[in-house]
């Protein structure tokens, strides 16, 4: 029962905070403010979190496990294994942006909060690559794709889409990233080799 309620009000702080960073941005909020949020002393949030950077990153981790629940809802919207790619590809380049846009300035701060970021991201490739080896798999199965090793080529196509992420181009418009996006997966489809 404890541990269930730690839980709960530790989810309810996250929960508070990514409003209250999303609203005055990392740097402007205080412990004061998520403390207001939840209706709550500044010293109560130090049982559940050591310092505003920690809130930070549980507040990624809440974002990145939203993120799989829009993205299957895309892949589900889509009739073909062809399609499912292309959509989820288009949709994690857009909410990547997003994010990004709204994090930047928790991201440029310091190396460590790069660092961190980097490593969540890492935390998430497993999960990313078990959704693409799903797409992947279900293209073979209905004849779509011929692929040998599902799971190598879901890893390598998650390596690939980190190419658009970085460096952080922010200034990358949707139309030039929508056409890379169709380059990489003709190749992906057709090959480079003539037949």
């Amino acid at each position: 029962m404890a541990e269930t309620t730690y839980k709960t009000e530790r989810d309810r702080i996250v929960e508070a905070s990514e409003t209250v960073i999303h609203h005055f941005g990392f740097e402007k909020t205080t412990m004061n403010d998520i403390a207001k949020a939840i209706r709550k002393g500044k010293s109560s949030l130090y049982h559940y979190f050591t310092s505003k950077e920690q809130i930070f990153a549980a507040v990624l981790r809440k974002e990145v496990a939203d993120l799989r629940g829009e993205f299957l809802k895309v892949i589900d919207a889509e009739p073909t294994p062809e399609g499912k790619i292309r959509a989820y590809i288009l949709t994690r380049m857009q909410i990547f942006r997003s994010k990004l846009d709204r994090h930047m300035s928790f991201i440029e701060a310091t190396a460590e909060r790069y660092e961190l970021l980097m490593r969540m991201h890492q935390e998430y490739d497993p999960q990313e690559i078990r959704i693409v080896s799903a797409i992947l798999a279900d293209g073979v199965q209905r004849g779509s794709f011929d692929i040998d090793d599902i799971e190598a080529t879901a890893a390598a196509l998650v390596s690939a889409l980190k190419s658009f992420e970085y460096p952080f181009d922010r200034a990358a418009d949707a139309a030039a990233t929508e056409r890379n996006v169709d380059s990489m997966l003709k190749m992906l489809f057709y090959g480079i080799v003539p037949r």
